[in-house]
């Protein structure tokens, strides 16, 4: 895929619709869920970097070894019997292949606005820093396929008197059972979970205020807790240290601007409030071992 100068971006669900080339629509302004294979042949084959509005659910039963999908700065093919989960903020483009079999869900945040729910801190999915693709068991796949095609009856059902509060308990229903496979897959993975309430504050105020503070004691003062406990936290439940989560956020937002965009060196570092472009390019340096520009030509020419 050829670099673009700027990102794309999308608030309304069937303007997303109309760029993408996929002639179906849905009446409901903040919610569709619809087949992969509903978007043949109209869908485009090649969607450059854009972000959304709204969330994204992609449950991908098979997939063609053609297809590559990117998020963020990763790029990955042929992710069979997965699902993967894109907020407002995450990076997306795809190459689309031809026997991709699945569902796609887009809800809006209003959607779920009268439940007591957080989606990012609720469900972590969701958030830009952590993991946001899970592989699925052929039971896991199922158990997730039934959630689907059930949200996709009740969707296409327009004259139930209360299809929009059934979906709306379906959606809740889905996600809480996402939370379970993706805990379980971070338990397998050896996670642990000794203080999660604040790390959850804590990644939700980092995606907040990453580009205005920089320090743990930010952080800490945001929470009300001391930099010490916040830090004992942090290390716990996510086996990293609360300043290289700070530092790696910053540069997964400055990785996105190098690939996706033609900005300058200076303008970038400008935007993620850098005094300096050259404090921006040592932190880059010393963290990745590539300059920002020796990063955006060795990803440009990595994914070309």
């Amino acid at each position: 895929m050829q670099r673009r100068k700027q990102i794309l971006h999308f608030d309304d669900i069937n303007h997303s619709h109309e760029i993408m080339g996929f002639s179906g629509r849905t009446d409901l302004p903040d919610f569709h869920v619809y087949t992969l294979e509903e978007t043949y042949p109209s869908t485009r084959q090649v969607m450059p970097p854009y972000t959304l509005r709204f969330y994204c659910l992609l449950l991908l039963e098979e997939n063609s070894q053609d297809a590559v999908i990117e998020l963020n700065t990763e790029r990955l093919a042929g992710p069979s019997n997965t699902i993967s989960f894109q907020s407002p903020g995450h990076v997306s483009a795809w190459i689309r292949g031809e026997a991709q079999k699945g569902f796609l869900l887009y809800f809006q945040p209003e959607f779920l606005s009268q439940y007591v729910v957080s989606l990012l801190e609720d469900f972590p999915f969701f958030r830009p820093t952590e993991l946001h693709i899970l592989p699925l068991t052929s039971t896991e796949k199922a158990t997730l396929r039934d959630h689907f095609l059930r949200l996709e009856r009740t969707f296409k059902n327009k004259q139930h008197p209360y299809r929009v509060p059934m979906l709306q308990g379906l959606l809740l229903t889905l996600l809480f059972d996402c939370k379970g496979l993706y805990e379980s897959y971070c338990t397998r993975q050896a996670h642990s979970s000794i203080h999660p309430s604040l790390a959850a504050q804590f990644l939700q105020a980092l995606e907040q205020h990453y580009l205005t503070q920089r320090t743990v004691q930010a952080y800490a003062d945001l929470l009300h807790v001391t930099p010490n406990h916040l830090s004992h936290a942090i290390s716990n439940e996510i086996g990293r240290k609360a300043y290289d989560l700070i530092v790696d956020r910053v540069l997964l937002e400055a990785k996105k601007l190098l690939y996706y965009t033609d900005l300058s060196v200076g303008e970038i570092a400008n935007y993620l409030g850098f005094e300096e472009a050259t404090h921006f390019t040592r932190l880059f340096k010393r963290k990745l071992a590539l300059t920002p520009l020796e990063y955006r030509h060795h990803a440009t020419k990595q994914h070309t």
